[in-house]
Parts: structure tokens; sequence; C-alpha cells
């Protein structure tokens, strides 16, 4: 009787533990290192590998998310940002040129573009500094306009509606570090630096050109701001990794609230919603570029699921 009473609370707990985890969505693979994530109107979840340079895709209704744009035929070796634009299609990606020997880094150096629905081969955007611009994320404008952050460059470059080469769109001191961008309901780009953690607003003129740098006001200390993406009006997410936050900030004028929605997870990086709910992502970097960590198993890799904020 003893015995059977264990077993039954061991199954209990066995199933406990698996419903703490079961709306977390899985890379099934080892050592990617997503860095960022993305996702459809439908509900598929992607993820991009820094690790290995492919795209992960989660359809809708499944939380496994398998090789879906294999890196063997795209020949990206490195990816930082993705992000799908419904609206024509399109999913964005960050070629990097890690893993590049030196005379192929410029070339790797670019925007790619894939077809959001068969994962095919669209264009390929040269990044405006080569070799010296680091391709990070990205947001798309009312207009269908693409903005992409360089934060090596300290930059950000524009790809127009039908446009057919990425241009510098600003550059400026301040951007050193531009990481996660997007669009505010005011119409400007907001953009936040790795390197300064710290959070901007760079204005849209009437014709399109870039304006002012405002460096807004947080209403508590970041560190090592990354992703950020918007919710609509003046709200975003943000990820922080050195604080271990996903953030929700409300921008009013130049302050921005921030209330963190998860916390005391090092190394976050990005975050997507989908499916009713904010999925964060952890790709565990340092295991990848920490020399004491390299050959330790970093576990899997996983978005997970946290309550959209009210």
């Amino acid at each position: 009787m003893i015995g059977i009473r264990i077993g039954l609370m061991a199954a209990a707990l066995a199933l406990g533990a698996g419903a703490a985890h079961a709306q977390d969505i899985a890379v099934n693979d080892t050592r990617v290192f997503p860095e960022s994530i993305t996702s459809t109107k439908a509900g598929d979840v992607i993820f991009g590998s820094m690790g290995k340079g492919g795209v992960y895709r989660a359809k809708a209704g499944s939380n496994t998310a398998e090789l879906w744009i294999d890196p063997k035929v795209s020949g990206i070796t490195f990816m930082a940002g993705v992000f799908a634009d419904d609206a024509t299609g399109t999913l964005y990606a960050c070629s990097g040129m890690g893993g590049a020997p030196p005379e192929q880094a410029a070339q790797k150096s670019a925007v790619r573009a894939f077809d959001l629905k068969t994962g095919a081969a669209k264009a390929s955007y040269p990044m405006p500094y080569g070799a010296k611009s680091f391709c990070n994320d990205f947001a798309v404008d009312k207009a269908g306009n693409l903005y992409v952050a360089d934060t090596v460059g300290g930059a950000i470059h524009r790809l127009k509606k039908d446009g057919t080469a990425l241009e510098e769109w600003i550059r400026d001191a301040k951007l050193a570090g531009a990481d996660g961008i997007a669009i505010g309901g005011d119409g400007n780009v907001y953009v936040n630096s790795f390197f300064s953690s710290k959070l901007f607003r760079v204005a849209v003129d009437k014709d399109g050109k870039a304006g002012a740098v405002t460096e807004l006001t947080p209403s508590m200390k970041m560190d090592k701001t990354d992703g950020l993406r918007s919710l609509g009006g003046m709200r975003f997410l943000q990820a922080e990794g050195g604080t271990g936050r996903i953030d929700l900030v409300t921008i009013s004028g130049d302050q921005a609230t921030i209330k963190p929605i998860k916390e005391n997870e090092p190394g976050l990086t990005a975050m997507t919603v989908a499916r009713g709910k904010v999925w964060a992502l952890n790709a565990k970097l340092n295991y990848m570029n920490d020399k004491t960590l390299k050959d330790q198993d970093p576990g899997p890799f996983k978005a997970e699921a946290v309550d959209l904020p009210k």
C-alpha cells in the first residue's frame, strides 16, 4: 500500500513538473544559441541561430522548433536578428561574418530576406559598412520601410519599400551599440544600445529623414538592453540580458516607465508575442563566448511563456 502511494505521488509530481513546462517552445537541436525570436500572426514561432546560422520554426500548435532554413543552403554561418513581416510575407534575417574567412566577411554582412511561408530565399542586401557593420535587428513602419539596427556601425539603415539596397538612415555617436529597434505609435523609431544600456527616440521627419536623437529617462536602471518589440501605441517589450528581465516599457514624452514582467534570468536576449503569450528567449551566449564554458553543455534552448501584460 505504501509502495502504491509513493508511486502515485511520484507520478503526480512528474505530471506537475511536465505541466510547468508544457508551454515552453524548445529548439530541436544542440548548440544553436538562438539570439533572436519572432512570430507570425498565424502563431508560428521562429528562432535565428547564432551558433549554426540556421532558422528554426515551431509551426502554430507545435511546441517544438525544427530546422526550417538550412545554413548549408542559405550560406549563413552566423545569425542575429530575425523579423517576420506578415504584410509582405517576408522573414528578414541578420547574416553576420562569424565563422566566415576574412575574405568573405563583407559578403556575409547582409540582410537576408526569405519567403515567410516556404523559407525560399528572396533577396540579399549588403550592409552599408560591409565588415564594419553588424546587423542586429529590424522594424517595419506603416509605409513598409525596413529599419535595421547596426550595432558596430552605431547606425540605423533603411530599406525603402520596394527598394533594392540598404541606405544609411542615421549614424550618431549615441547609437553605438544599437540593438533592439521598434516603431512607436507616434511613427518615430525607438532603439536601445547594448553598449550603454540606454533607450533612444529617433524622430522621423515629414520627409522620412531621421531627425533628432533623444535619450529617454527610464524609471529604473537598465543593464545590457537587447531585443525591443512594439506592443502597439507607446508600449514596448524589452529584453535585458544583464538584469535578466523582460520589461514592459511605456513611453510618455521623454520618460520611459519600466515594469518587469519576467525577472532573474540573466542572458535574456529577445521575446515575441504569439498564441496569446510573450515568449522570452535566453540565448545562453556565455556558453558560446566564455572560454571556460565553451566545452560545457548549455542544455536545451527554449522560449518560455510569460503572461501578456495588461
